[in-house]
């Protein structure tokens, strides 16, 4: 217990820059990082720079999907005409599908995977931290990986039993016409978009932020930026914001419990795929008609099942997240290696 003590004691001073003269090699060295201010500013930049980079890999698959397009082609020819206006020219165009056909949807969803090599070039090379810095451990990835994949099905499966018993989804049967190809597709396009959005917000930010900053602030900030990033999502709630800063406080305890970033990408992925691809309901706000099953919000029952958002804006994944996070707290801490994280942090 002494020395238990005595090493936190000496994390906590190298946070802060203590120095003691007397101080072993390992004491003497200086903290890295910046408060968490300056990281998240830095943050905000990678962040903005992660989308852009993203919204370009994708321009030219949906350039193309409005070339394409017979509305928005008939649109422009009346536009041209002269037959409408700017601004209805505008209107038509911004109510066209074209945003959430399936190729376009999958574009989006693979493009994020160039946030996730822009955010390990920015780790690796500007801030100087090693790959396992941000949970890519090695030992035992496909193993965490499944398990994680396991547990992402098990909790949102717990938050759509809630939402069956409480009536506030009904079950309609099997999708007509389902299209198992897009399904696949839509599989391997989640596990890009999962992981892309742990390793920014986790592997990155959070880690980053506990060079100087506690543990519990930095996984707390890093889960209302998570959760801001969507604020902008069709038919967000407050309650959808709360929900989704409870998954990030969730996601940040399992990796500092789990030691590496795996489990939480293929909790996320799976979390998202099995929302929209096998029960067919909403994620964070995007509709899905590629799905097995069909289920559908009972009006007046949106508080929980979350309603036109998905399960994430409802009661019943705050209890599913709750309890998941209350679980994960009292279990056994595996050995991390996290190399910018204390020893004792998921402690």
């Amino acid at each position: 217990m002494k020395k238990l003590l005595q090493r936190t004691k000496m994390l906590d001073e190298a946070r802060q820059g203590i120095v003691k003269p007397d101080a072993p090699p390992e004491e003497q060295a200086r903290p890295k990082g910046h408060n968490f201010i300056v990281e998240t500013l830095i943050f905000i930049a990678v962040f903005f720079v992660g989308q852009i980079a993203a919204s370009i890999v994708m321009m030219p698959k949906l350039i193309g999907s409005y070339m394409s397009d017979e509305g928005y082609i008939s649109l422009t020819q009346q536009y041209i005409s002269g037959e409408v206006g700017m601004n209805d020219y505008v209107k038509g165009v911004t109510a066209l599908d074209v945003l959430s056909s399936l190729p376009v949807r999958l574009t989006m969803l693979f493009a994020m995977g160039i946030i996730t090599v822009l955010v390990i070039i920015f780790c690796r090379f500007i801030e100087k931290r090693k790959i396992s810095s941000m949970g890519f451990r090695k030992n035992g990835a496909v193993k965490e990986y499944l398990v994680g994949m396991v547990i992402g099905i098990v909790i949102l499966s717990a938050a759509v039993g809630i939402c069956l018993l409480t009536g506030a989804l009904t079950f309609d049967g099997l999708m007509p016409n389902i299209s198992f190809g897009a399904i696949a597709l839509f599989f391997v396009a989640y596990l890009v978009q999962g992981m892309s959005e742990e390793v920014l917000m986790r592997g990155y930010f959070m880690v980053s932020l506990s060079r100087r900053s506690p543990i519990a602030l930095a996984v707390v900030i890093s889960s209302v930026a998570f959760s801001l990033a969507h604020i902008s999502n069709s038919n967000v709630t407050v309650l959808a914001l709360i929900n989704i800063f409870l998954f990030g406080v969730f996601a940040g305890v399992y990796i500092l419990k789990r030691g590496n970033i795996w489990g939480a990408c293929a909790i996320h992925s799976l979390w998202n795929f099995v929302q929209g691809h096998i029960y067919g309901i909403q994620v964070s706000g995007t509709t899905s008609d590629q799905s097995v099953l069909a289920m559908s919000a009972v009006n007046g029952k949106e508080l929980i099942s979350g309603g036109l958002f998905g399960l994430e804006g409802g009661l019943a994944v705050t209890i599913v997240l709750v309890v998941c996070t209350v679980v994960m707290l009292f279990t056994k801490t595996k050995q991390s290696e996290l190399s910018e994280l204390p020893e004792t942090a998921a402690a």
